[in-house]
């Protein structure tokens, strides 16, 4: 009798050891796609809602508008997108455009989440404004030779914070904050609560008592009266030669930077 539950706790052990060993060598080969986003278990949870659900578009609990598709089937998207009222305009990478009867539009950007899925970030209820920036990627980006790939490159490149999102013509997202979504799929916030203008009048009245500049050229001024000006400069280092034109008219102004 012992030595039967003895073979019998062996084969247990054995089976726990195989599937543990199965899973440890399935998690080293694979583990750039399963942890690509981070913490795996919103899309581990989202392919169990498509693989035993009736849904070909599942929500994924890491923000208000990602989600996951069995395939990069851009019919799939666009069917999703038309029973929420919006009709597919057109195609600029890897960003699908939407436009509803009412007006508004909104973006849904694809990326790879192995072979067999799609994950999808989504905004709607967007406006955006065409510059030339605009029109150079919209010109690229439908393009698959080489040069228009690395030009695209370069320009997206170019778009480091919600300003320059905003001037490159991509969408805005009509939340609080506001975001701007570019078609490579990055989100940028609007972190300001001024403009360049107002900070450089604030520099010149010798308001300032402390500046720092972010690489993304998010500039933050501290007032002398206790509050804050936040605003994005043309160019890095701009507020830096605002600062040392002043020529010490106004004292000692403390800068730093990222």
């Amino acid at each position: 009798m012992i030595f039967e539950l003895s073979s019998k706790n062996k084969m247990v052990l054995l089976i726990t050891s195989l599937i543990v060993l199965a899973l440890g060598v399935f998690i080293i080969f694979y583990s750039s796609i399963i942890f690509q986003e981070g913490n795996p278990w919103p899309q581990m949870k989202g392919i169990a809602q498509l693989t035993f659900g009736n849904k070909a578009v599942v929500k994924l609990d890491i923000g208000e508008n990602k989600y996951i598709t069995k395939s990069d089937n851009p019919e799939i998207i666009k069917t999703f997108m038309k029973d929420k009222g919006y009709e597919f305009t057109e195609q600029m990478g890897a960003g699908y455009l939407f436009e509803s009867g009412s007006g508004t539009s909104a973006v849904a950007v694809h990326r790879y989440y192995s072979r067999y899925y799609s994950l999808w970030s989504i905004g709607e209820n967007l406006t955006a404004k065409d510059t030339a920036l605009a029109d150079e990627l919209r010109e690229c980006l439908p393009k698959s030779d080489m040069a228009s790939h690395e030009r695209c490159k370069e320009l997206l490149a170019t778009i480091k914070n919600f300003d320059n999102c905003v001037e490159a013509g991509f969408p805005v997202m009509k939340s609080n904050p506001p975001q701007c979504a570019t078609l490579d799929g990055r989100n940028f916030t609007d972190e300001s609560n001024g403009d360049w203008n107002m900070a450089l009048i604030a520099l010149k009245n010798c308001e300032v008592e402390r500046v720092f500049q972010s690489h993304s050229k998010l500039v933050t001024l501290r007032l002398k009266n206790g509050d804050k000006l936040t605003t994005y400069e043309p160019r890095i280092d701009d507020v830096m030669k605002a600062v040392e034109s002043l020529n010490g008219k106004c004292g000692t102004i403390i800068l730093s930077t990222e």
